[in-house]
């Protein structure tokens, strides 16, 4: 118990009573950071039990260099599983325990704190006096008020001179509601892990992070101070408030807002967030790199909506790439709607007054909430950019552990049957779709084999499900022309948008097919999209054979969309 004391103690404060308490802390001044934990909010915390009965304030504050010091060694690895402090002896930190504590209740603490037998000498104020944990030196200091125990000789020093006004002290108050504080100095640790993984702009120097509990509710507030070159600085303050003005669904379950360029890999995005959203919105995600900033909400019992600001200069883009989603989400039933430089997709049966502004200057937004007849919860994070370009990360959570396994519980299934869909699709079948898989399989390799056999001889071609026509066999053919005209006349011709006199005009085809259109549109990357649409309404054939034709012999995913078949064309720029 002793020895995971310190596991305890940040994995066990969110989820406790407050006991109110308020000291003043003095540490060295050239410390690099300063923390201190309440340790009467951590639940079955005998040491605050201890503390409380001996009239000692269960206040534990933490300070030095962040630094291992000589302490760095196998042994902190071996001894993850079963901590303990004396693994840290020969480390650059100090611990103060506040208030007057007499000799023998010191020596009984510090043997409980270490899990070790410990004599106490005679103990002088202001002066560093040794006691040897396991081969190892540990430094204690009485002052007047607290005492201090210092992991290595330059630490006691720092303190022995802070004492006697060497040098400058950092006086810190704790306040009753806090739960938890950290704040560095001279090094940004929390800033130095966003900045690696994408917060690049500015230099980190501070961090400052304070947990809070008011009723049930648990607050976490951290502010990275940074410094800046004013080209950096315009930078990062043209980002402020990029949020405003994303809609979402009033009452939602999960609320997420983000600036695009926060996300490294767009398709990452969206494999992440198809639980349940139907295949025609996930087209969307394919084009993220048009917006500045993107917001998801969702219901458990559904409903989904987007939104998106798109750039200024893809307004084209947007309108084009809006009239796509169009067509394909009015069969399931979703509108979409372009207004004030915004693109919102939200289902049908929603009054649009649901629909929710963002007016908070947030750069990202995280919130969950769920409950039932059991309980309820919520997650919320928010990160903003300060007026000054300092980074303000905010989050606010209840019953956390409650809600994260009701959550696991509810999003299991989406993930199950998505993970199936994927097995399925690689052909890595389970014994109960092998049977389903060598039907479909055989059908497949039925089809291909006939409908050699049946181009060769220009000769109706029947199965006991399905009859093409000669007809429905040469508007595929012609679709595939036309698809590999678009392909090459982009990769002649560069980057640009296409049309069928164009086609005709450089010669890659022959004449221009009457029921055929086509749109086109050049992404900021140089992708190119290109959407066919055949009209097949005046002949005599059946849209839903062709597209069938299409996949099953020409490996072309098509759509009936209104009656009339869509294929879609992308190119990636030349490498």
């Amino acid at each position: 118990m002793a020895r995971k004391f310190i596991l305890t103690v940040v994995f066990g404060m969110l989820f406790s009573t407050l006991y109110l308490f308020a000291i003043t802390i003095s540490v060295p001044g050239n410390s690099d950071f300063v923390m201190y934990l309440n340790l009467s909010n951590i639940e079955n915390q005998e040491l605050a039990t201890v503390l409380q009965e001996a009239g000692i304030t269960p206040i534990i504050s933490v300070y030095g260099k962040l630094s291992f010091g000589s302490s760095l060694n196998l042994s902190i690895l071996e001894e993850l599983e079963d901590f303990s402090l004396k693994v840290l002896i020969g480390s650059p930190i100090g611990i103060v325990l506040p208030g007057k504590i007499g000799d023998k209740s010191l020596e009984f603490l510090i043997s409980y704190i270490f899990d070790a037998s410990v004599q106490i000498p005679k103990l002088i104020i202001n002066e560093p006096s040794i006691v040897t944990i396991d081969n190892k030196k540990l430094y204690i200091i009485r002052s007047k008020d607290n005492i201090y125990l210092c992991f290595n000789k330059d630490v006691s020093m720092f303190t022995k001179d802070m004492l006697n006004a060497k040098i400058s002290s950092i006086s810190l108050l704790t306040k009753d509601d806090v739960i938890a504080y950290f704040k560095t100095y001279k090094k940004s640790l929390i800033g130095e892990l966003l900045y690696t993984f994408g917060d690049y702009f500015g230099i980190p120097v501070s961090d400052e992070l304070v947990i809070t509990k008011k009723g049930e509710n648990y607050r976490l507030t951290a502010t990275i101070t940074k410094t800046f070159s004013d080209y950096e600085k315009k930078l990062v303050l043209t980002r402020r408030g990029i949020l405003k003005g994303l809609s979402y669904l009033d009452g939602a379950n999960v609320i997420l807002a983000l600036n695009t360029s926060d996300i490294t890999d767009l398709s990452l995005l969206s494999s992440n967030l198809d639980m349940d959203i139907p295949q025609e919105i996930q087209k969307v995600f394919e084009f993220l790199d048009i917006f500045d900033s993107i917001a998801f909400s969702a219901t458990f019992d559904g409903y989904f909506t987007f939104s998106g600001i798109y750039k200024s200069e893809n307004e084209e883009d947007a309108k084009f790439i809006a009239s796509i989603l169009k067509n394909q989400l009015s069969r399931v039933e979703y509108q979409v709607v372009v207004e004030n430089q915004k693109i919102n997709i939200y289902p049908t049966e929603i009054d649009k007054a649901m629909l929710k502004s963002i007016t908070e200057n947030a750069s990202f937004i995280l919130y969950m909430n769920y409950s039932d007849e059991e309980s309820s919860a919520t997650l919320g994070i928010k990160t903003e950019i300060l007026d000054n370009g300092n980074l303000s990360i905010t989050g606010e959570f209840d019953n956390l552990a409650w809600f994260l396994e009701k959550f696991e519980e509810v999003v299991e299934p989406y993930f199950d049957e998505t993970y199936e869909e994927e097995w399925e699709y690689e052909e890595e079948w389970d014994e109960e779709y092998e049977e389903d898989y060598d039907e479909e399989y055989e059908e497949e390799e039925y089809y291909e084999e006939e409908y050699e056999e049946e181009y060769t001889t220009t000769e109706e071609y029947t199965t006991e499900e399905t009859t093409y026509s000669d007809l429905e066999y040469e508007i595929a053919d012609e679709i595939v022309k036309i698809l590999n005209a678009c392909a090459d006349y982009i990769y002649d011709q560069g980057a640009q948008e296409v049309t069928l006199e164009d086609l005709y005009d450089y010669g890659y085809i022959d004449y221009i097919p009457d029921y055929f259109d086509i749109k086109s549109a050049v992404m900021n990357d140089r992708t190119v999209y290109v959407v066919i649409h055949v009209d097949v309404s005046e002949y005599d054939v059946e849209p839903s054979n062709i597209k069938s034709i299409l996949y099953y012999d020409k490996n072309i995913y098509s759509d009936i969309i209104n009656g009339r078949i869509s294929v879609i064309l992308y190119m990636e720029p030349k490498q």
